[in-house]
């Protein structure tokens, strides 16, 4: 907080030192920049927002359309096997496999067959025997169909025993065959009479192939995967996530759509999805989801007929790049621009430039030239300003003129006055020093014929106090007379020194308690009589002239 403080009085005491056009001129370049970042931010959002509803909108239809042409070859591919699987040839030869009748009959049926399918290929896995019958495109395994014999402890084989055992009438399965060497989306059919599996019979779609018809599709910003209900990837463009025969695997070791999500919320979306189309296969769920760093919108709908989960990936990047609304950015941001440069030259003609000028000759007013400014003409308030100040300087001029001819006209007459007051002055210093001077010389003049007096007055009190007693209340009188006399000669004195040589007093410091101690005992042998003195208890110290004490 201090240093915010600090950096705050800075900020304050650089924007008090700029002059008006400067703090103008930042304000107005901050207050632009800061309306182009608030400018760019709403508009990134609703642009985003935009951009994300018509995504959305997209997503749901593109998903649809993904679903109902990924469904197309597998419906049909699947409609084909099931006819397959109710041939009352094929299960009879699956229950008489040795019979060698039923068995040319049967795999003449499955030819016909075969060459309606898409790839061309069929397939026949017995329950009793475990024999697997093959045969593809090119009929390359005519007269010898039968490839090789299933086993249950044989790694490959668990998809077949799976299937037999789970009561769903197919199965779609993405699975590589080592034996064949091939890989193929196997449209797995249960092959039963009545209640007993005999079997196992379908197609099988080339996976390169159906990855490039269905996931990998020419559509830049578009990407497809499907997914089982627990997630397991089952078509993706790149081939090493895909988990192959996922449902004869455990949970922990399938390749699910979690590999391809970045974080842990994305991932719980997923399984979500997946449960609400799988209970409501009409909605489509939507939502941005992360996967190397990058963000998607992905749409998930159901494909209940082969047991799948459509994830459509959006790149909207791609499919609505923001650059687009560029132009509608560049043209908002070259308006607010070009309303701000017409503001910040209007408010400069009208305002700052006459300001600067009304600056400019207040600042001269200060130096004392009161010249009438060249201010701003025309209508408006800064044109009255200006009048008013021209004016306001006419009148400071008029009255510093006439201040400055007052001052003249009384320092004229101070001058006049202080003559009279010093002439006066010298008068009163002058009938002062002449009666000082009679006062002294009467003061000397009388202090002989009183000391005569006094010592005389002494003399007659000695001779009464031993012949004339009765004189002495007299004498005494003549005494007291003469003292109070000498006492008014020398006030007289004191009082004449004091008023006026009080700049030639003797300043000392001394001690007020000794001074008086002297005076007490002398007063007491003067006078013959107890006098009381109590000195100071603290200092008593003080700076005068003692001789007048």
């Amino acid at each position: 907080m201090p240093n915010l403080r600090t950096q705050l009085f800075n900020l304050q005491a650089l924007l008090r030192g700029m002059n008006l056009q400067t703090r103008f001129l930042l304000i107005i370049g901050t207050a632009s920049l800061s309306f182009a970042l608030v400018i760019w931010g709403v508009f990134d959002s609703v642009a985003e927002r935009v951009v994300n509803r018509i995504g959305t909108r997209f997503a749901e239809k593109q998903v649809l359309y993904d679903k109902a042409r990924t469904l197309q070859p597998l419906i049909r591919e699947v409609a084909l096997a099931r006819q397959m699987a109710d041939s009352a040839i094929i299960k009879q030869w699956a229950v008489n496999e040795n019979d060698a009748q039923l068995r040319t009959a049967a795999l003449a049926e499955m030819e016909k067959f075969r060459r309606n399918f898409q790839d061309g290929s069929f397939f026949l896995a017995l329950a009793e025997s475990g024999h697997y019958y093959f045969n593809d495109a090119s009929a390359q395994y005519a007269g010898r169909e039968l490839r090789y014999t299933l086993k249950a402890d044989k790694p490959g084989d668990e998809w077949f025993y799976a299937t037999i055992k789970n009561p769903q009438p197919y199965r779609i399965n993405v699975d590589p065959d080592a034996k064949l060497g091939v890989t193929k989306v196997w449209i797995n059919v249960l092959l039963r009479d009545g209640d007993k599996v005999l079997g196992v019979i379908g197609t099988g779609l080339d996976l390169t192939d159906f990855i490039r018809n269905v996931a990998d599709i020419n559509q830049p910003g578009i990407t497809n995967l499907f997914v089982d209900s627990a997630g397991a990837i089952q078509i993706y463009r790149d081939v090493q996530y895909i988990d192959f025969s996922s449902f004869t695997k455990s949970a922990d070791k399938r390749r699910t759509i979690d590999r391809l999500l970045d974080n842990s919320g994305d991932q719980a979306w997923v399984r979500e999805a997946v449960a609400q189309v799988a209970a409501d296969g009409k909605t489509v769920p939507t939502k941005l989801v992360h996967i190397n760093g990058k963000r998607y919108l992905a749409g998930v709908a159901a494909l209940p007929e082969v047991g799948w989960y459509d994830v459509t990936l959006l790149d909207l990047g791609v499919l609505l790049p923001q650059r687009d609304f560029l132009e509608i950015a560049l043209v908002l941001g070259a308006t607010v621009l070009g309303i701000l440069l017409v503001l910040a030259f209007t408010l400069h003609r009208l305002v700052i430039k006459p300001v600067a000028t009304l600056t400019g000759a207040a600042a001269r007013i200060a130096q004392g030239n009161f010249a009438p400014a060249a201010l701003e003409t025309g209508g408006g308030e800064v044109a009255q300003l200006a009048a008013q100040f021209n004016s306001m300087a006419d009148s400071v001029q008029k009255a510093r003129n006439w201040q400055a001819q007052e001052i003249a006209k009384q320092t004229r007459e101070l001058g006049d006055a202080k003559k009279l007051l010093e002439m006066s002055l010298n008068q009163k210093v002058e009938r002062r020093r002449v009666q000082d001077n009679l006062l002294t010389l009467m003061a000397h003049e009388l202090r002989s014929p009183v000391a005569v007096i006094g010592n005389t007055a002494q003399m007659l009190n000695v001779l009464a106090a031993g012949e004339k007693p009765e004189w002495l209340p007299r004498i005494n009188k003549i005494m007291l007379a003469v003292r109070q006399l000498a006492h008014l000669m020398d006030n007289v004195l004191a009082e004449e020194r004091i008023g006026y040589q009080s700049s030639k007093m003797d300043w000392q410091v001394g001690d007020l308690n000794a001074f008086c101690d002297e005076l007490h005992s002398s007063q007491m042998a003067l006078r013959g009589r107890t006098i009381r003195f109590e000195p100071c208890a603290g200092d008593a110290t003080i700076n005068a002239d003692w001789q007048l004490i």
